[in-house]
């Protein structure tokens, strides 16, 4: 393990092992904290040359009100077909070797078979529990694509089985260097952010399930849960601990330095998958930031981390109660913990790592091809 010192240093690589600088887009979000976002400036610290290509910026999803969501449904195809052929022009202009699309809820399957004939490698980094859950394109679009790495485990098995894709393989989520760090919290920010407990993300019946037993249970923790949806929740005593909104970037940051345990409660499963989540973006960015992390205990998490060493994990609402009880009255056992989590993340789990990882598939792939020569090319993808 690294002796360096991981709130400060930036996980680096031995050079033998750095593929050589390119060109490549990225088709990712924009917001700080963002698994695109992250990967768009570890690329950079590679020294590659780096475009994005946000497809929100013509793709209108995010409006709220009836009247602009209405319009939006109306404008979406046509805004669709825009943004695949900029993103034709753009690869025209800017000539890169490589694409690497985020999820990709709006790439056409067309688009990927034309730059594929460009001789541009097409990649896909997806973090959802279904392919079939964010609209018709992904399924179509996902057997396009030269390889695509997939945060799920499970994720291998369904798109074999629904999609016939097999240029796969599993990648973990990561954490950004640069964002995900411990601070020390401003007197504001500790007015804002200080709390027992914390949960960030968004709401599901399962969530809430677990986290209205705990208020139960605990009416005197003081909990706080950020996220998008919590209006939907309706069980008794909950509302106090609901914040009303997201918290992203900085502030997602700060939310964790000011809780003394932060849960990490999986998505469920959903349509189109075989399994809910067994592992979470959270996984990685609370510890990278310092945070006491309580986890949803599945075979995932354990095969990363070691319990009761470098993480402390729950299953069901019994376990979750008591083990709050515990790390709540006994914070030097969670200082201790959380700085282990902190180094074996920061050693192991960070955006240029998983960059990198991604590079040198991508050079002995392209090696691959050009050794097999012109007639090789269609089966070394």
């Amino acid at each position: 393990m690294s002796t360096a010192d991981p709130a400060t240093a930036r996980p680096s690589h031995p050079q033998d092992e750095q593929p050589v600088p390119g060109r490549a887009i990225v088709v990712c979000d924009q917001w700080l904290g963002s698994d695109g976002l992250g990967a768009f400036k570890a690329l950079r610290r590679a020294e590659w040359n780096v475009l994005a290509a946000p497809e929100w910026e013509y793709v209108p999803v995010r409006w709220r009100s009836i009247a602009m969501r209405t319009i939006a449904r109306a404008l979406r195809a046509p805004a669709t077909r825009e943004y695949n052929g900029d993103l034709l022009r753009l690869a025209e202009r800017f000539q890169p070797e490589l694409l690497l699309v985020f999820k990709g809820r709006f790439v056409e399957p067309n688009t990927l078979r034309e730059l594929r004939h460009r001789g541009v490698r097409c990649y896909c980094f997806y973090t959802d529990v279904s392919f079939r859950a964010h609209g018709p394109l992904i399924p179509r679009a996902l057997p396009e694509y030269d390889w695509v790495f997939t945060t799920k485990s499970f994720g291998l098995g369904d798109m074999r089985e629904q999609l016939g894709v097999t240029r796969a393989s599993l990648i973990n989520f990561a954490f950004d260097p640069d964002l995900h760090r411990p601070i020390e919290l401003p007197p504001a920010d500790r007015r804002r952010f200080d709390c027992d407990v914390s949960y960030i993300g968004t709401w599901s019946p399962k969530k809430e399930g677990l986290l209205g037993a705990v208020v139960a249970a605990r009416p005197n923790v003081h909990l706080k849960i950020w996220g998008e949806q919590w209006g939907r929740a309706r069980t008794p005593g909950l509302s106090r601990a609901i914040m009303g909104h997201e918290v992203i970037g900085e502030d997602f940051v700060r939310a964790i330095c000011g809780s003394a345990i932060n849960l990490s409660i999986l998505s469920e499963r959903r349509a189109g998958s075989s399994m809910g989540d067994q592992i979470a973006n959270r996984t990685f960015t609370v510890p990278a930031s310092g945070g006491f992390v309580l986890h949803e205990r599945t075979p995932e998490v354990l095969r990363l981390f070691t319990e009761g060493v470098d993480i402390v994990c729950f299953d069901g609402v019994d376990e979750l109660v008591a083990r709050i009880d515990e790390y709540l009255g006994d914070p030097q056992r969670r200082r201790e913990i959380a700085e282990r989590g902190r180094a074996l993340v920061w050693e192991n789990h960070s955006w240029d790592q998983r960059v990198m990882t991604i590079l040198t598939h991508h050079n002995e792939a392209r090696a691959r091809v050009e050794g097999a020569g012109p007639n090789g090319a269609g089966a070394a993808r």
